[in-house]
C-alpha cells in the first residue's frame, strides 16, 4: 500500500512539472500520438461522398503538422457522435478533438480551447414555408429539436423559459424532425445547417431564422484541461504564423457554402 502511495506521488510530480515544463521536442511528440476526434459538422468537417474527412478544420490541421514538420494522417482521425467526442475529451489526455464553438462559461472551461479566426452564429431557424405562422409565437410556445449537448441546445437553455425540446444526436436526425413536421424549429449553427440541408438533398427547402441565439461566435480546436502549455503554446502559434500568412482565410473562403 505504501509503495502505491509513492509511486502515484512520483507519478502525479512528474506529470505536473512535465505540464508546464515540457519543451518544444516533447510537445511535438505529444502531438505525433494524440488520437484526433471530430463529429459531421460541414464546412468545418465532413466526410465526402468517397468517405474521406474533408473541410476547414481538416485542412487547416494538416497545416499545422506541416508547418510543425511533422505527419498526421487524417484517415485516422474518427468521426464520432458529439456527446461521446466530448465525455473522451473530458477524460483523456491522450486524445483532441475539432471543433467547438467558444463560450465563455463552464462548458468551455472544461477544456483548454485553441480558437480560429473563423466565426459562425447560432440561432433558431424554422422552414421558410412555416415563417410567417412561427414568427408570430412566443418561442416557449414552438417545439424544438436539437443535437444533445451541442451549443445550440446550450444556449436554448440559457433562455430559461423553453422546455419543448426533443434531443437528437446528429444534425441529420435534427433536420430530418423537422423537414417531416415533428417539430416547430431548431437551434443551430446557421451556416452548418444549411450546408447539411444541401449535403441531405433538401434543395427545395430553406432554412429561415427567426431568433439569433449568438453571434460570431469563434470556433475552435479541443485539447484535455491539463495539456501541457508547450503543446497548446506551439499549436497556437503555429495557428497564428498561418493566419498571418493568409493561409487561413484562404482555406476558409475555399469551403464557404
Amino acid at each position: 500500500m505504501i509503495l502505491r502511495i509513492i509511486l502515484f506521488f512520483c507519478f502525479y510530480v512528474s506529470f505536473a512539472v512535465f505540464s508546464f515544463e515540457c519543451s518544444q521536442p516533447q510537445a511535438k511528440k505529444m502531438l505525433i500520438d494524440y488520437q484526433w476526434y471530430t463529429e459531421d459538422f460541414p464546412p468545418y468537417h465532413y466526410q465526402n461522398k468517397q468517405g474521406k474527412l474533408v473541410g476547414i478544420y481538416p485542412e487547416i490541421l494538416a497545416l499545422i503538422y506541416k508547418e510543425l514538420e511533422l505527419e498526421i494522417n487524417l484517415e485516422a482521425v474518427k468521426t464520432v457522435p458529439w456527446a461521446r467526442l466530448l465525455f473522451t475529451l473530458e477524460r483523456s489526455i491522450e486524445h483532441a478533438a475539432f471543433s467547438i464553438i467558444q463560450t465563455f462559461d463552464k462548458r468551455s472551461n472544461k477544456f483548454q480551447l485553441i480558437t480560429l479566426p473563423v466565426m459562425t452564429n447560432v440561432s433558431i431557424m424554422v422552414l421558410n414555408e412555416n415563417k410567417d405562422i412561427l414568427a408570430k409565437q412566443k418561442l416557449e410556445d414552438l417545439i424544438y429539436s436539437v443535437v444533445r449537448q451541442d451549443i445550440g441546445e446550450y444556449l436554448l437553455d440559457e433562455i430559461g423559459t423553453i422546455k419543448n425540446k426533443q434531443q437528437t444526436t446528429t444534425a441529420q436526425s435534427m433536420l430530418y424532425m423537422l423537414i417531416h413536421n415533428r417539430v416547430n424549429a431548431i437551434a443551430y449553427s446557421e451556416l452548418v445547417a444549411n450546408f447539411q440541408m444541401n449535403k441531405l438533398g433538401f434543395t427545395n427547402k430553406k432554412l429561415v431564422p427567426i431568433y439569433t441565439l449568438s453571434d460570431k461566435l469563434k470556433t475552435a480546436f479541443i485539447f484535455h484541461k491539463d495539456t501541457p502549455t508547450c503543446v497548446t503554446d506551439l499549436f497556437s502559434q503555429t495557428i497564428s504564423s498561418l493566419d498571418e500568412k493568409g493561409e487561413i482565410a484562404r482555406i476558409v473562403k475555399k469551403h464557404q457554402y
